[in-house]
């Protein structure tokens, strides 16, 4: 009845994405678009998915966005209206919920406005497979050097992508030597892994009193919505719209220069500000249901009104939030 577009297009060439709307409008479906990326965040090269994205776009009936930011700039490449529907939870409350409140019991359940107790802090980064946008011996060594007193810094990284890169040659070779040097500092622990369950990572992510987001570029991140679910406090490169995404003070840091003052600053925010709010899960999944819903109503009828007439994109241009 209808098409909805997230994300995980990056395969498909320009050229097929092209094809790819042309065959959904001439069924006369309907096509909804969620931009959650204008820069690809595991590509070096943003243009070829920006092409493709833009093909999606303009052949939209409706387009949904994350940010107002993302919004904008999706108005100023494109003319196209973008209807703004913040992330929902990013893992069930069954699996986050019970990690989440471990952590708060840990900090001495903390009120809105009090610090988090002195002691051994533990920072943490995720490096995952070692993608292109996945920043390491640029940021790394300064973070090292950026810890707190009686703060160790732990960094994720898969096992695979590790063994990989230590290959002379390799696009992720500097990384891994880094890493390997990093290892030898009493203060950090390069923690390889296998691919985690959902239940293994958020133990793993849980265990960590900030996390250091490694991006080099992109547009929002779903790690950002992970950190909430956790209660986790993020330090947030500046990019793309990833601190409003956030929306509440956080530490935040340039990933062009990330120096050890500012690095320092962010981590100083993460772990001495007040706890993370809440999530209202159950309010917000169904804002974020219900704007769709209407989403996909509009976009239907607005369709079937205008079979055989031309162009119909633009439906959902109201912006508009589940926590209004």
């Amino acid at each position: 009845d209808l098409v909805h577009v997230h994300f995980g297009y990056e395969h498909r060439s320009p050229a097929q994405v092209a094809e790819f709307v042309a065959a959904v409008r001439s069924r006369g479906s309907p096509l909804v678009v969620t931009v959650h990326d204008l820069t690809n965040p595991h590509e070096a090269d943003p243009a070829a998915h920006l092409e493709r994205t833009g093909h999606l776009v303009l052949g939209a009936d409706a387009v949904v966005t994350l940010t107002a930011g993302a919004a904008g700039e999706i108005r100023r490449r494109w003319g196209v209206d973008s209807q703004v529907i913040p992330h929902p939870r990013l893992m069930p409350v069954g699996v986050t919920e019970p990690y989440r409140l471990r952590r708060l019991e840990q900090a001495g359940h903390p009120g809105p406005h009090t610090a988090r107790p002195p002691g051994r802090r533990t920072v943490g980064v995720v490096l995952g497979s070692l993608r292109a946008g996945v920043a390491a011996e640029g940021l790394l060594p300064q973070l090292a050097d950026a810890l707190p007193a009686g703060a160790d810094l732990v960094v994720m990284v898969r096992s695979d992508a590790l063994a990989a890169a230590h290959a002379p040659g390799h696009a992720r070779h500097e990384a891994a030597l880094a890493l390997d040097t990093l290892a030898e500092r009493p203060d950090v622990e390069v923690r390889s892994h296998d691919l985690l369950t959902d239940d293994e990572l958020c133990r793993a992510l849980a265990g960590f009193d900030a996390l250091v987001l490694p991006h080099r570029h992109g547009t929002h991140s779903g790690w950002l919505e992970l950190c909430r679910d956790l209660g986790l406090p993020p330090v947030i490169p500046r990019v793309g719209y990833l601190v409003e995404q956030w929306g509440s003070p956080a530490g935040s840091y340039d990933p062009a220069d990330p120096t050890v003052t500012e690095l320092r600053r962010g981590l100083s925010t993460a772990l001495g500000g007040p706890p993370v709010p809440a999530r209202a899960a159950d309010a917000e999944d169904g804002a974020v249901a219900a704007a769709h819903a209407a989403l996909y109503r509009a976009a239907r009828a607005a369709v079937a009104s205008h079979r055989g007439v031309g162009s119909h994109r633009g439906v959902g241009s109201d912006h508009v939030s589940p926590r209004d």
